[in-house]
């Protein structure tokens, strides 16, 4: 999976401009794959250039044009080669929990900062899925899949760090 993928995946459902596929992985998949604009525009103008997109350019009154991206036929051969390529093994990366690990080189103390942390994150992004549950009711069956593995993977790490944080608490106490 790479950034054209997925690209190509939400033009596979409709045109858009650069703007409207960042806001796309804000609200769908941004929990297990994000994309910032200075990758998001690159990709698309290597895209063009390889003809697997086209840009229509839409004329707005009062602002900018909008370039809006097209798949083109090699774009949708392109991304029907990428589902049926073997799925790479999923890497978690995560920066927090490296420095758990090395966890006895610095204090208790900066070892609840970072899981208080990190419970902010997950709490604020489980929210987040919860609240997009509740507005999109009828979504699609493999898009809700995809949530609902947000919503558990999220409700699970804030488990885990509730569990963590009481145990570092009584050690405290005791």
């Amino acid at each position: 999976m790479n950034i054209q993928d997925v690209i190509l995946g939400f033009l596979y459902e409709e045109p858009m401009s650069g703007y409207d596929i960042k806001q796309m992985m804000e609200n769908s998949v941004s929990y297990f794959f994000d994309a910032s604009f200075g990758a998001i525009y690159p990709a698309l103008r290597k895209m063009e250039k390889e003809g697997l997109v086209e840009k229509k350019v839409i004329q707005q009154e009062g602002k900018p044009n909008k370039n809006l991206f097209v798949i083109t036929e090699s774009g949708k051969e392109q991304f029907q080669q990428y589902l049926y390529s073997p799925v790479n093994p999923t890497v978690t990366r995560s920066d927090v929990l490296i420095r758990i690990f090395f966890g006895r080189f610095t204090t208790k103390e900066n070892i609840v900062k970072w899981l208080e942390g990190e419970r902010e994150k997950s709490q604020s992004m489980y929210d987040n899925l919860i609240s997009v549950a509740e507005t999109y009711p009828n979504m699609e069956t493999f898009k809700r899949f995809t949530l609902e593995f947000g919503i558990r993977q999220a409700k699970m790490i804030l488990g885990l760090i509730d569990d963590e944080l009481e145990k570092l608490n009584k050690q405290a106490e005791g």
